[in-house]
């Protein structure tokens, strides 16, 4: 009996990069993942994660785990956190076992289609969107110019290029980059000092801040005590406004505009549930991560019968075809049949007095998965970092 159970669970080998940021992040994915699937987090007996740590998720590190979680692990299906900057090595390693593979990322890249494969589906944050979004709204609000600053390791990722494409598209003209100096021995030692100097000298018409983590707050308290809040309209890139964050700076009056591609105030009962469920298993609030991973549950909710047949050709015809409706609306998996475009809102933050405040104050604009720009956006050489947003 007992031999059968074993044999009846699903082993799903899951990639996990570290992360300074979030390190609980990967619990709150599967936590969010099994509650989607209606399932207790601590009690369920359907699926086993078996995880691999891929240190900063290089290529090489990505490429070790895959092998074993195959070979050695024998896994039915390959999970996890990754950057799409891998995908070139690790989808033939799928395709030549016939393996499926369900991916979670944060959007921080826009996906390489050449790289895609019908083995391959991805939980997209799709941060990408939101900066396409920010940067064409920003265009339309305070005309050209503008300013953009961010740390080196920021400046790798498709996020600034996504903004700064957003703004093109808008209307165009300047926007300066301006890429704070890089420690090697400190990577996370942010000297602000000349960029702030910059900043006071030009006076841009906004400034567009694009910091992750701790470094975000960093900026935030540096650009209050400067005397900038509410004098140069600032834009903060979307993951610098999670209420995780912002937590710490909440008494500073913070004054500035980012966008969202999910309210947790949104009124829906779906959303209502998912906040309500996480928190009762986790004593703690909803995140991106406990979101994306609601939002795969959700869909393996709905797949694992053919799942627990091991009928994979069945499994990878339903994620190619099927779509959810989660905590923040119409959600599916494989970039090949149109990824479903998110909702993106600008919103108004103002933080005083330890309370938070935000209003959606503008829709903002959608890309479809396949423009014809994701190539302009691609331009901008990468840094060489192959480790997810929220990783470093």
């Amino acid at each position: 009996m007992m031999l059968n159970m074993l044999q009846d669970q699903l082993k799903i080998g899951f990639l996990n990069p570290y992360s300074s940021l979030y390190p609980h992040y990967s619990q709150h994915l599967l936590a969010g993942l099994f509650l989607g699937m209606g399932e207790d987090p601590l009690k369920q007996d359907k699926i086993t994660f078996v995880p691999h740590y891929t240190d900063t998720g290089s290529v090489q590190k990505t490429k070790d785990a895959v092998r074993k979680l195959i070979n050695f692990d024998q896994v039915d299906m390959l999970s996890g956190l990754v950057s799409y900057a891998v995908l070139p090595e690790i989808v033939p390693m799928l395709e030549s076992r016939d393996k499926l593979g369900f991916f979670f990322d944060s959007g921080e890249y826009i996906p390489y289609f050449d790289y895609l494969s019908p083995n391959t589906f991805f939980a997209s944050n799709q941060l990408w969107q939101s900066e396409f979004a920010l940067g064409q709204w920003a265009r339309s609000e305070y005309g050209e110019g503008g300013m953009m600053v961010m740390p080196l390791l920021e400046s790798g990722y498709h996020l600034h290029s996504a903004f700064q494409k957003g703004f093109s598209m808008g209307g165009g003209g300047e926007l300066l980059l301006s890429v704070l100096p890089f420690d090697e021995e400190n990577p996370h030692d942010l000297d602000m000092d000349a960029l702030f100097e910059k900043i006071k000298d030009q006076a841009p018409p906004f400034v567009h801040a694009i910091f992750t983590g701790e470094g975000g707050n960093e900026f935030l308290t540096r650009w209050v005590e400067e005397g900038l809040s509410g004098e140069i309209p600032l834009v903060a890139a979307e993951h610098m406004m999670y209420d995780e964050w912002l937590q710490d700076v909440k008494d500073l009056g913070i004054q500035c505009y980012s966008s969202s591609l999910y309210d947790p105030a949104r009124n829906s009962k779906t959303n209502n549930v998912f906040k309500q469920q996480f928190q009762q298993a986790t004593g703690q609030p909803v995140n991106i991560f406990a979101l994306l991973g609601y939002e795969a549950g959700m869909m393996f909710r709905e797949i694992y019968p053919s799942m627990k047949k091991r009928d994979w050709g069945k499994v990878r015809t339903l994620l190619q075809k099927e779509h959810i409706i989660g905590p923040r609306g119409e959600r599916d998996f494989y970039p090949d049949s149109g990824f479903a475009l998110p909702e993106v809102n600008i919103t108004r933050m103002n933080s005083s007095s330890g309370s938070i405040n935000k209003n959606i104050i503008a829709k903002g604009k959608r890309l479809a998965y396949n423009h014809r720009i994701f190539d302009d956006i691609r331009k901008a050489v990468p840094s060489g970092w192959f480790n997810p947003l929220f990783c470093v």
